[in-house]
């Protein structure tokens, strides 16, 4: 079964125990998600069924949207609730004003280091393996953006706020480093993606709970049709059989002319999709203009 849908993960699960759920569900042995969520955190999860999970790599690296609540005045081993918890002090001048400028203060491009509780691999082992082993392991630091950042409420001693950033952010890293600049400590209490890109949102999200009682044929009608994720490229209608076999080949094919006129001049190439009369999904590859072989048509992953 190929299809992609968005699933509001609840808290108390694992990302790969809502693919085990959604297995079940629809019988597909391949499925794959777009960013993991740990058990206490919940919200947006897509998933790409079947032979769409090889539009995963093109959705992958969209900037997110979170809502957190971090808790000041605490430190915790696993920087989140679950982890060992020790008070701390909070400067007395922690207010709205200094914590709203300290938040506007992480804007922009920085360097972050991983969390050892994360799945991030050393030397073939994953970095919370070694923290349950009492070991702390070096880690190199990543660059990340946060696009927007703002308070959303503060009731001490917890701050609620909603960050854009770029993949690879990780969410109790940053609420530790914030308290850090506010003079104290923090770990994440609550965590919820309301976004991942443009087309994943809470809006179009299904909860998980309410997928586990519906039967295949209902879950599928919650399907999120491809092309709707790749509205921004060029879609190339393939109505020949001839073309068809030649994509399923993984063979350069020429284009219709109205296909070529709607290129820009400029658009030497460009990002497209092909797919049948009835708007099923062929594959995704190139288009590539030149003036001696006008345009065609280069399948780089095939879905029939």
């Amino acid at each position: 079964m190929n299809g992609i849908i968005n699933i509001f993960k609840p808290e108390g699960i694992t990302s790969n125990g809502v693919i085990k759920e959604i297995k079940k569900l629809t019988g597909e042995k391949k499925i794959g998600h777009i960013g993991t969520l740990d058990p206490l955190a919940k919200g947006v999860l897509p998933l790409f069924l079947g032979k769409y999970t090889k539009l995963i790599p093109y959705c992958n690296l969209d900037d997110k949207v979170y809502e957190a609540v971090a808790h000041l005045g605490a430190t915790s081993t696993t920087l989140d609730r679950e982890g060992e918890i020790k008070q701390v002090p909070i400067p007395a001048d922690c207010n709205k004003e200094v914590i709203n400028d300290c938040l506007q203060s992480f804007l922009g491009t920085s360097d972050q280091i991983p969390p050892m509780y994360s799945a991030i691999k050393v030397d073939g082992k994953k970095l919370y393996e070694y923290a349950r082993e009492g070991k702390n392991i070096e880690r190199k630091s990543r660059s990340i953006i946060i696009y927007t950042i703002k308070l959303v409420e503060f009731r001490y001693p917890e701050i609620k706020f909603e960050v854009k950033c770029s993949k690879g952010t990780y969410i109790r890293t940053l609420v530790d480093d914030i308290a850090k600049k506010l003079g104290t400590r923090a770990y994440l209490k609550d965590l919820i993606r309301t976004a991942s890109g443009t087309f994943f949102v809470t809006n179009n999200a299904l909860a998980l709970d309410r997928a586990k009682k519906m039967d295949k044929s209902d879950l599928q009608r919650k399907f999120i049709d491809p092309k709707y994720i790749l509205s921004d490229w060029h879609d190339v209608e393939i109505n020949s059989n001839l073309l068809l076999k030649h994509i399923s080949q993984g063979r350069t094919i020429p284009v219709p002319l109205d296909t070529e006129r709607s290129l820009s001049p400029k658009e030497r190439i460009s990002k497209a999709i092909a797919t049948t009369q009835s708007g099923e999904l062929v594959a995704t590859g190139t288009l590539e203009f030149s003036q001696d072989a006008g345009c065609r048509f280069s399948p780089e992953k095939v879905f029939i």
